[in-house]
């Protein structure tokens, strides 16, 4: 139950899915789509600088993060990077194969094909693409997808390249390294309309698409593979952008509290207004204080200036109170005026006005002179902080910048989403003014007969995929649908289809046992899907009982290259005879007859467990415990 009326604060939420396809090679090259753990075979430095877009204007969140200082490394590999990821050569021809995909996708979401494909590049300045744009093409727009009797708009679908994936930061000295093997993987980006009312809703809507792409058996299966944001506003609010949304448990936290920020926001804004304050008002000096503090109590402080830094501080007129105004639980506004500087200019914290300033043990003589040096009035506040002298003086730039927005309300931004399910400021929203054609690729014609030949293989839906086999095998639709989302229902079908196995029990291993054995470290990476069949294979031939699939499966991912009959042997798994198996009950039964005489037919317990010592993967336990009742009913009604 949520505290928010979603319906009368005007909530409207989209989604944007980003996921990598399953094709042999790269979008604009022919390298493998694979990522290593190797160490990097070269490495190159890179800087960056925005550029103008086609309406000859810069996109602010790409000044953002021109103003961040980034120093870009990339780590390249031999085997899946070539001149192309490092903008030494243009772009190759486009995979075909993601096209094809592209097309099938669109099919699939009821969308208006684009038959004239242009490549368009999309800037990026935080250093993910070396050549300092993305390749991107939209292939459809205007569909939809129906949930519960209801429509949702696909605004577009994108055949993309995947950006480099970054592996570390250097805060001290500001690199940022990447790593150049997932650069030019091709993905899709399906971008729904602000369609969604809830959260709930929002999570079907997540959940389904999800569903259809995993289904489709065109997309990739993995950690990282697929990610998703949310874009979220409120009536008088504006779209903020949330990314790294990696549970769908997380959607409902998020944008109840991202409401919260939006609502505290909007309440601020209108407490500057009733104060009368203009952006102009803001348009405040930048005042060196370093000399007030030359004798103060402030260690940290003190430390700072022993070290040449200086301290900066400016008036902020009007906002007392409002910078320790709560925009959240326990997170105030400075506090996101703080966390934004950071991001920006790697300095960490400001220190104000409406803040308990003992806690710094700052003097009385200390806070006089700061209001008198900034010319404080009594409804004013005030911020300083201290560092490097050009990095503190652009802080307070990017503080100005921000009152300024207050008076907007909400700021248009991207934020990045965290497990307390608060989120914290990346850049601002990216705009259109960072598209612009590309000029390295010529346009790419969809005829007809191509839309011809993929509509009529199209992928079945998701949806008539759990009603067949729920009729076809007995399984509830939560296994189906999870076989699905994990990728694994090929792999469960082909094994229901070559050979006589419980379909509870494929489904429990593809589902249940291998999640435990990665939990336990066990690289069940290295189990591939011949492993799996040739498994089911020796135990539908009862070379094996169920029993041992833990042990082979565990050596299988040990020892991919070993061969099934040399796992077999070395867990001496030899299947036995039911003769053989009569023998070695007569046999635990004779050696065990004063057990037997004291506890009659509750022996059965301790007699099975020492026979399935001996047998335990080579026969069905079932049949053990089958054989084992009747041979012990038959010895206490002899021996009476």
């Amino acid at each position: 139950m949520s505290k928010w009326n979603y319906e009368k604060l005007g909530l409207k939420a989209g989604i944007e899915i980003h996921q990598e396809l399953r094709t042999n090679s790269k979008l604009f090259c022919r390298c493998s789509p694979i990522l290593t753990t190797e160490k990097p075979d070269f490495i190159l430095q890179r800087n960056f600088r925005p550029v103008l877009g086609e309406m000859g204007e810069f996109d602010k969140a790409m000044l953002v993060e021109y103003q961040k200082g980034l120093k870009i490394q990339y780590e390249g590999f031999d085997n899946c990077t070539c001149s192309y990821e490092i903008d030494e050569t243009p772009p190759f021809e486009i995979d075909k194969r993601s096209i094809e995909i592209g097309i099938t996708l669109c099919l699939l979401l009821n969308m208006s094909l684009i038959k004239e494909l242009h490549v368009c590049r999309k800037n990026y300045l935080d250093g993910s693409v070396p050549c300092g744009f993305q390749r991107t093409l939209i292939m459809g727009i205007n569909g939809h997808i129906e949930i519960n009797n209801k429509k949702y708009g696909i605004n577009t679908l994108c055949i993309e390249e995947d950006a480099a994936r970054k592996v570390s930061y250097n805060e001290k000295n500001k690199i940022i390294t990447y790593r150049l093997d997932r650069l030019g993987i091709p993905l899709v980006e399906i971008v729904t309309d602000p369609d969604i009312k809830t959260p709930e809703e929002f999570k079907e809507v997540a959940f389904n698409l999800g569903l259809l792409l995993r289904s489709s058996g065109l997309v990739k299966r993995g950690l990282g593979t697929i990610r998703q944001d949310i874009n979220v506003s409120i009536e008088n609010g504006a779209r903020v952008e949330i990314k790294g949304v990696q549970k769908l448990d997380w959607i409902k936290g998020l944008i109840d509290n991202e409401i919260e920020r939006q609502l505290n926001l909007i309440k601020i804004k209108m407490e500057m207004e009733k104060r009368d304050l203009k952006e102009s008002d803001f348009d405040t000096d930048i005042i060196d204080l370093s000399n007030i503090f030359k004798n103060t109590k402030f260690n940290y402080l003190k430390s700072a200036l022993k070290k040449n830094m200086k301290v900066f501080g400016i008036k902020a007129p009007k906002m007392q109170g409002l910078l320790c105004f709560e925009i959240l639980p326990k997170k105030r506004f400075g506090k996101e005026i703080a966390e934004k500087i950071k991001i920006i200019t790697g300095l960490k914290g400001i220190i104000h006005s409406d803040e308990d300033l003992n806690k710094y043990n700052l003097t009385d003589t200390e806070i006089s002179a700061i209001k008198e040096k900034l010319n404080i009035l009594d409804n004013d506040a005030f911020i300083f902080l201290f560092g490097p002298e050009d990095k503190a003086k652009k802080s307070l730039e990017v503080v100005i910048s921000r009152l300024k927005m207050a008076l907007k309300g909400v700021p248009q931004e991207t934020r990045r989403a965290k497990e307390d399910l608060t989120t914290e400021f990346i850049r601002e929203l990216h705009g259109g003014k960072r598209l612009y054609p590309d000029t390295d690729t010529p346009p790419i014609i969809i005829n007809d007969k191509m839309i011809s030949e993929i509509k009529s293989n199209l992928p079945e839906y998701p949806w008539k995929i759990i009603d067949k086999i729920k009729s076809k095998f007995k399984l509830d639709e939560k296994t189906i649908t999870d076989l699905i989302l994990t990728q694994n229902l090929h792999l469960f079908e082909k094994v229901m289809n070559n050979y006589n196995v419980e379909p509870k029990l494929i489904a429990k291993t593809l589902l249940e046992t291998i999640k435990a054995m990665h939990r336990d470290g066990i690289p069940v990476q290295n189990i591939t899907d011949d492993h799996i069949l040739s498994l089911f294979k020796a135990l539908s031939e009862q070379k094996i009982a169920k029993e041992a699939i833990n042990d082979v499966l565990k050596l299988m991912a040990q020892n991919p290259n070993k061969s099934l009959d040399k796992i077999l042997k070395s867990l001496n798994l030899k299947s036995i005879s039911e003769e053989s198996l009569e023998e070695i009950i007569e046999n635990v039964i004779e050696n065990n007859k004063n057990l037997i005489k004291n506890k009659g037919e509750m022996a059965f317990k301790p007699l099975m467990g020492e026979i399935m010592k001996s047998v335990r993967g080579k026969i069905d336990g079932k049949k053990v415990s089958s054989l084992l009742k009747s041979k012990l009913s038959r010895y206490i009604m002899n021996n009476k």
